[in-house]
């Protein structure tokens, strides 16, 4: 669910902020979700299914925008600091975003020659 969550919510073009007040879900709670740090409540669920226009189902990766059932691949699990650097990375401007991804890059070239 947090990625379908995060892509609906980019698709709309709205923040974390925007969708907790057009839903009533908060910020808090949007934000852990798209971290996969919390399961969202069945009235979550709802709630953002409503928003959306999408089917409960799609939300949860239980099927694709047409309705078919899709395979379930294993979760990826993840740390807490790895959580905290999405979460960080998610609140820079695109063109930061650009910045902190070449700076991997080249610390990961780095170390490969080593």
């Amino acid at each position: 669910m947090s990625r379908i969550l995060y892509e609906l919510r980019c698709e709309h073009q709205i923040s974390q902020m925007q969708l907790a007040d057009r839903t009533g879900v908060s910020q808090s709670t949007i934000a852990k979700i798209e971290l996969g740090r919390n399961e969202a409540t069945a009235s979550t669920i709802r709630r953002l299914a409503d928003y959306f226009e999408v089917s409960s189902d799609y939300l949860l990766g239980r099927t694709n925008e047409f309705g078919n059932v899709v395979e379930q691949k294993p979760r990826f699990h993840t740390t807490h600091d790895e959580e905290e650097l999405v979460l960080k990375f998610r609140q820079l401007s695109p063109v930061s975003q650009i910045t902190i991804r070449r700076l991997i890059d080249s610390v990961l070239k780095g170390e490969q020659k080593n």
